[in-house]
């Protein structure tokens, strides 16, 4: 599976292109590292990945062994998980996204009494998500998504908040989500996060911005 970026370009109103005639082929079987500097374009190039943002011109297409498909469902993790919740109840903020979509209100249940379990929040349910620690709070945001089954999960810089036993804890959650079929996206300008990465995507400042890529991921 792949997220193919064909001639993409970007600009926000009254600046400069971000992105011009980009071309770009992301593999998703495994965790993708998406790196550069400050500014270079890392959380527009995410936000056009889930469609957050919409390209000026070109195309975003997931492909998989049989052939072009329509996108892929998509989470994108804030950096700040408490720029994602929406209610002051964690049942009902797991919940939120399977509501909009009009999941039967049983299904819902089953769905999110799951997904609390298995992130270890269950007993919290109750609780407002500010009540949480960091860490805790990350798995929620992450169980915010996990809830309607995506096929890809974009991250951006979720370790910023968190202290060392937690990032180490969601390294491993992460790589197992990935070894059950996830296509990760990990947004991070930490080297020891870009030695976890199977690809590894570097952004590079340029005018139109291009591309710089090492060996495990080429780009076009």
């Amino acid at each position: 599976m792949n997220l193919r970026l064909e001639d993409v370009s970007f600009a926000y109103p009254g600046n400069q292109p971000i992105f011009s005639d980009l071309n770009l082929t992301i593999p998703l079987q495994g965790w993708v590292a998406l790196t550069g500097d400050c500014g270079v374009g890392k959380t527009t190039l995410a936000k056009l990945l889930v469609g957050l943002l919409k390209p000026d011109s070109g195309a975003i297409r997931y492909e998989s062994n049989n052939g072009t498909e329509p996108p892929a469902k998509a989470g994108y993790l804030f950096q700040n998980p408490d720029d994602q919740f929406v209610h002051f109840n964690i049942e009902r903020e797991v919940a939120f996204n399977l509501e909009n979509r009009g999941t039967h209100p049983t299904v819902i249940r089953q769905a999110v009494q799951r997904i609390l379990h298995n992130n270890g929040l269950w007993s919290r349910k109750d609780n407002s998500p500010h009540d949480l620690s960091g860490g805790e709070r990350q798995k929620l945001a992450l169980a915010d998504w996990l809830v309607s089954q995506p096929q890809i999960l974009i991250l951006d810089e979720p370790t910023a908040f968190l202290d060392l036993p937690s990032r180490f804890e969601l390294y491993q959650n992460i790589r197992k989500l990935i070894d059950s079929g996830l296509g990760v996206i990990w947004i991070t300008q930490d080297d020891y996060e870009i030695t976890l990465a199977d690809y590894v995507i570097e952004l590079v400042e340029g005018r139109p911005l291009r591309i710089k890529s090492n060996k495990y991921c080429p780009a076009e």
